[in-house]
């Protein structure tokens, strides 16, 4: 690992903990946002729902006033409550006797608007007044706020409304003008007004005690909410940077295994290409110091054998023949050895070959050696492939010539070579009807100089299947054998 994948490694977990931290603000900011706009939004309603009961007051008072000025008032009998108008003495037909002698008074439109507002003050604490800038009865004088509800109206505000304090309570505050029309002329023609002017106003206070108090309960509520809303979220992201950072230590951890693993494999290797480079030459070295006293040893027996054989008995002779068939078996051993270990550096120079063709020649040598015997060699056609000629060619011998030999006890041998698909993908085969093998011993097939049981019979240095496996890797295929004892087997290889 270099300086600068160290410092990275170690930037890593800062720069993460700067992002952990700039989240973490952020999610704060957007609940507080959150927060504010629902106290915002919550304050408003508040605020509608006293206005929307102020001007339901207001409407209700509208109703009744113009139904008791289209009859022209109504007659109430005469209370403590309900006395005469003292503002309107010389009105024609104020009070009346009823036939059973029960005194009655006339109450118009802006004396029923009193009383009731009156009523309302007592039972549920709504205030309500109507009042003038010009007005009979000297209480209907407006105040501070609603003389500045009737600056608004001339400039053409049709409603006027705010939380302010009465009596040292909080109250929303509501105004709308009160326009003259024909029935308000019966009474106030005199006062100069005319239909369609602003001849005064009706204000309405509604409490505001009780609807704040619903208002901090939701707020309080709503904190709780936000409040568990924004520990979850902080939860959220504390605990998945802390997985995030177990994470990437282990990813680390990993890569560091990965390059320390990596630093011991190319040390290995380059101890191997060592090894292998000292094993080849020591292979040439010995088999070029052991070809030597061998082929003198193989001249001696030879030589001997010429000289005295005639001479030697029957024992002797075939003892001299023995030696001189060990000594050629001994320098094809060093061959098999050389030819082996020179497939570790050879790397495959691919064309397309004919398969077919290749095996029908190595059959007709076959055939050569042992033209005694009863055979059939079933060949298919076209099997053609991508691959290194000479290699796959000493593959395929390999293959074709254990088959030859381990079917050498039948009475017809037959030995087939073939290509089939196996799950989507093309294998090539080399089947005979043999001797086989137990499926047991499978794994020693590829082993060099492994031979497995029952093979004692059979000449071989147990090389051959190595050096086809060997191939077959060189070409990114794979090699795998069935079989059954007596039955023959099957070699199946890909590339």
């Amino acid at each position: 690992m270099n300086n600068e994948d160290a410092e990275a490694r170690t930037a890593q977990p800062r720069s993460l903990k700067r992002y952990e931290w700039r989240l973490a603000t952020g999610w704060t900011f957007v609940i507080v946002v959150l927060f504010v706009v629902n106290v915002v939004s919550n304050r408003r309603q508040v605020l509608e729902t006293a206005r929307t009961q102020a001007r339901s007051i207001y409407q209700r008072d509208v109703i009744d006033r113009h139904w008791v000025a289209g009859l022209g008032g109504v007659y109430v009998p005469i209370t403590k409550d309900t006395q005469p108008n003292p503002y309107m003495p010389d009105y024609p037909g104020r009070d009346v006797t009823t036939t059973t002698g029960e005194k009655l008074t006339l109450v118009i439109p802006i004396y029923l608007t009193r009383l009731i507002f009156d009523l309302s003050a007592e039972i549920c604490n709504v205030k309500g007044h109507i009042t003038s800038m010009r007005p009979v009865r000297p209480k209907n004088r407006p105040d501070k706020w609603e003389t500045s509800a009737f600056v608004a109206f001339a400039r053409g505000e049709k409603e006027v409304s705010s939380v302010e304090k009465i009596g040292g309570e909080s109250y929303l505050r509501l105004m709308t003008p009160l326009m003259t029309d024909k029935e308000c002329l019966q009474c106030h023609a005199k006062d100069g007004y005319r239909a369609g002017e602003i001849r005064g106003g009706i204000s309405v206070a509604v409490p505001m005690q009780q609807l704040w108090i619903i208002s901090w309960q939701n707020i309080i509520l709503s904190t709780i909410s936000f409040a568990i809303l924004w520990l979850a979220g902080l939860s959220g992201i504390f605990t998945g940077a802390t997985r995030l950072r177990l994470t990437i230590q282990q990813r680390d951890k990993a890569e560091q295994e990965i390059n320390t693993l990596n630093q011991n494999l190319s040390a290995q290797t380059k101890e191997l290409a060592n090894a292998n480079r000292e094993l080849e030459a020591f292979n040439y070295t010995a088999a070029h110091d052991l070809r030597g006293p061998l082929n003198n040893i193989g001249l001696y027996f030879q030589a001997f054998q010429q000289l005295y054989g005639a001479k030697l008995d029957e024992t002797c002779n075939e003892l001299l023949t023995s030696g001189c068939e060990e000594v050629q078996r001994m320098s094809q051993l060093i061959d098999v050895l050389l030819e082996f270990s020179k497939l570790s550096n050879v790397e495959p120079h691919r064309e397309n070959i004919d398969l077919s063709v290749v095996a029908r020649e190595i059959a007709a040598r076959l055939k050569s050696t042992s033209p005694e015997r009863r055979y059939v060699f079933r060949i298919a056609d076209g099997v053609i492939v991508n691959g290194d000629p000479k290699l796959l060619r000493v593959a395929l011998d390999n293959l074709l010539s254990n088959a030859w030999k381990y079917t050498g006890n039948k009475e017809e041998a037959v030995i087939e070579f073939g290509a089939t698909e196996i799950n989507g993908k093309q294998v090539y085969f080399v089947r005979d009807n043999g001797n086989g093998f137990d499926m047991v011993d499978a794994d020693e097939l590829f082993t060099p100089f492994q031979r497995l049981p029952g093979a004692e019979e059979f000449k071989g240095f147990g090389i051959g299947l190595a050096t086809v496996e060997r191939i077959i890797h060189r070409h990114g295929g794979r090699i795998w054998a069935e079989a059954e004892p007596g039955k023959g087997a099957t070699f199946y290889f890909t590339l």
